[in-house]
């Protein structure tokens, strides 16, 4: 929520810079689609905090990135996750095709073989709502794993993965 309407025009002021001598008409307008651009960037971040917070639908745990695919139907990126107990699991992404989901599995991607904090949300599946899809909302970086992973172990959970989404 948008508390003091000052502190958007004010941010919208400085992102907008120094208004042009005689073009005040112009630089009022810029400023206001800046305020209106910030005032739904923060509702998305809402929604956004809203999926790591809730404590019906939201947890958090660590693992190392294995691997990452990429559904082809889904567009879904697909970690494959090793996790403090040594089972493989995998956790999928928000859709490819939009902005955060691309974002997402390109960030995935550059952390295989890294220790991360995983912060999932179980979200309710389009087609059924019985069922939940555990979606990774974000990964934070806790740096390179300190001990090795097993090859042959990775090897045989990705190859299972990959099986398992060419048969569905």
């Amino acid at each position: 929520q948008v508390t003091n309407r000052l502190d958007l025009v004010i941010a919208a002021s400085q992102a907008a810079g120094p208004c042009p001598p005689g073009q005040e008409g112009q630089w009022k307008e810029r400023v206001m689609a800046l305020a209106m651009e910030l005032f739904t960037l923060g509702d998305a971040l809402d929604n956004r905090l809203q999926r790591l917070t809730d404590p019906s639908r939201s947890s958090q745990f660590t693992a190392i990135v294995v691997g990452v695919s990429v559904e082809t139907v889904s567009t879904r990126g697909v970690l494959a996750l090793l996790n403090n107990s040594n089972e493989f699991e995998q956790i999928r992404t928000d859709r490819g095709d939009t902005d955060a989901g691309q974002i997402m599995i390109e960030h995935a991607r550059s952390l295989i073989g890294h220790r991360v904090r995983v912060y999932r949300y179980n979200e309710p599946m389009a087609k059924n709502q019985q069922h939940n899809s555990r979606v990774a909302v974000h990964l934070s970086d806790l740096g390179g794993a300190s001990e090795p992973i097993a090859s042959n172990a990775a090897k045989n959970f990705l190859v299972k993965a990959a099986e398992s989404d060419v048969a569905a």
